[in-house]
């Protein structure tokens, strides 16, 4: 368990460590994490692919649709961003697919009903196979 972390964010992780692991690898397949994907985090997850020093949208959740009033799927991670801090958030995300870690955010974002909210997030790397690009998944909770 780690220290503090909001029962919901600890339960993702734990699903995440529980999911089988290729060679001795130390990150769950993409693939191992889809086919077993937990539906009451789902709506709530992003999976990001690393291309080209940008981070891709490949999955994301209905409910972070609806807090950001639009579906990214497919598009650009931070596209409305300064160069300078798309390629920060690309760099700390090959660092997790690279070494492989996870990190834990904290923050305040404002939702689409105009209020600000504390969130929790937690990033974690997922293993590819062949040449697929990296991808992280990333799951959000609002704290209460």
């Amino acid at each position: 368990m780690l220290p503090n972390l909001h029962a919901r964010t600890q339960a993702f992780f734990d699903h995440w460590r529980g999911l089988p692991r290729q060679n001795g690898g130390l990150a769950p397949l993409c693939d191992d994490f889809l086919d077993r994907a937990p539906v009451q985090f789902m709506p709530s997850v992003f999976i990001h692919e690393i291309v080209n020093d940008r981070l891709l949208v490949r999955f994301m959740g209905t409910e972070l649709v609806d807090r950001w009033r639009h579906d990214a799927t497919g598009q650009e991670f931070g596209a409305r961003l300064p160069p300078e801090e798309r390629a920060r958030l690309a760099k700390v995300s090959s660092i997790l697919t690279s070494h492989p870690c996870g990190l834990l955010q904290r923050g305040v974002l404002g939702t689409s009903t105009g209020r600000d909210a504390a969130f929790e997030g937690i990033l974690l790397p997922l293993a590819v196979n062949h040449d697929a690009p990296p991808r992280i998944v990333v799951v959000s909770t609002i704290l209460d």
